[in-house]
């Protein structure tokens, strides 16, 4: 284990966190795992998160709203948005919320392993 820090991806089914399950453990990292903007919220109050991933789409679709919220309360906080389809309008309406980076999920798993290594680098320095 070379690098520590904990990510919280909020994603509906938690499919992702499964997915990066072998990444993570071999990269040292602790995640946590939730299914709605409200865990999302809460996970952040209540615990030290590093890297925040998170599905644009959750069940309350209020993903853009939700990262206007958590930048105002966690301007630091790198956040990775991932969603289902590529979606030029909405990336550009995150991208000027000032995200980390965009991943659209059909991309593959590689361009994201890299960013949230990149994200959690950047976190664990400045903290």
């Amino acid at each position: 284990m070379t690098e520590c820090g904990t990510l919280l991806i909020g994603e509906s089914g938690c499919k992702l966190a499964s997915e990066l399950d072998p990444w993570v453990t071999e990269k040292g990292y602790k995640v946590r795992a939730v299914e709605n903007i409200k865990d999302v919220f809460l996970t952040l109050q209540c615990e030290k998160i590093h890297v925040l991933v998170m599905d644009v789409c959750l069940p309350e679709k209020m993903g853009c709203e939700a990262i206007s919220i958590i930048k105002s309360m966690y301007g630091k906080l790198p956040i990775i948005i991932i969603t289902e389809e590529n979606n030029p309008e909405l990336e550009s309406s995150v991208r000027q919320m000032g995200i980390f980076y965009y991943h659209v999920k059909s991309f593959g798993m590689d361009e994201l392993m890299l960013a949230i290594s990149n994200a959690m680098a950047r976190s664990t320095r400045s903290r």
